[in-house]
């Protein structure tokens, strides 16, 4: 219990992840880096019914742009590309940008793909959006903490040029933008959560979303383990889902 207890603690909010995951016993694994590559081994063989991405790896200038961003990728990242590569989506639709990482890792693949359009929703950074601590780091209204860099405060910063013509960035708060959105666009196949990380809010966005993504299409939810609101969704709607660390896999 006690090794367990100790990989929890590696989670970022190991606050709000302890006592969720120890109310969920069968969750305790998603917090162990050891582990990392095993899971998402074993995650992505069941999601994309292959092995994973040592076979389908990442291009070398999508490479280079993150090296000379001084950013390097996590096994969630790697997962989404994943799944963006192997299912060939036409539209996705995230909510949530910040510096733009599963954005960059989306569009990479959509690149790669020769298809499809990505469109992120995300509120303008502003003062009022986040507080800086005096430990350095700006905290947005959720409990997100991000460390205060030059480029940390731009939307997208990590997002290539030569990707940007298949991203549409819409900037509003996405209790308005994201219905607006769905109704114009109809049918999505991927729909993504990373933004504000409340149970309302969250419940709001899968509801919201899940009449929209067509048959075999997925929602993906990011921070899971911040609260129940995905598993409250999950039975409502009656559906199985597949987690690796804090994402959150459904296939409709």
């Amino acid at each position: 219990m006690m090794s367990t207890l100790k990989m929890i603690l590696e989670y970022p909010h190991k606050t709000i992840a302890i006592r969720y995951a120890l109310k969920n016993p069968s969750l305790l694994f998603v917090c162990s880096r050891h582990l990392s590559r095993f899971y998402l081994e074993k995650v992505s063989r069941k999601i994309l019914r292959r092995n994973f991405i040592s076979n389908n790896p990442l291009p070398e200038e999508f490479l280079e742009h993150l090296k000379r961003k001084n950013f390097d990728p996590n096994g969630i990242h790697l997962l989404l590309y994943s799944i963006v590569r192997t299912f060939k989506p036409d539209i996705v639709v995230e909510t949530g940008v910040a510096r733009g990482a599963s954005s960059a890792f989306i569009l990479c693949a959509l690149h790669e793909n020769e298809r499809g359009h990505l469109y992120s929703i995300d509120l303008p950074l502003r003062e009022t959006s986040y507080k800086i601590t005096n430990q350095n780091i700006y905290e947005l209204e959720d409990g997100q903490k991000y460390s205060i860099r030059p480029d940390a405060l731009r939307i997208g910063d990590l997002i290539p040029e030569y990707v940007k013509h298949r991203w549409t960035l819409i900037l509003g708060d996405s209790k308005k933008r994201l219905p607006e959105l769905l109704r114009r666009i109809g049918g999505i196949d991927i729909f993504l959560h990373d933004s504000l990380h409340t149970y309302e809010h969250m419940s709001f966005e899968y509801e919201t979303a899940w009449p929209y993504i067509r048959k075999d299409g997925f929602l993906i939810s990011h921070d899971v383990l911040w609260n129940t609101a995905f598993l409250d969704f999950a039975e409502r709607h009656g559906r199985t889902f597949t987690l690796y660390y804090s994402l959150v896999v459904i296939k409709k």
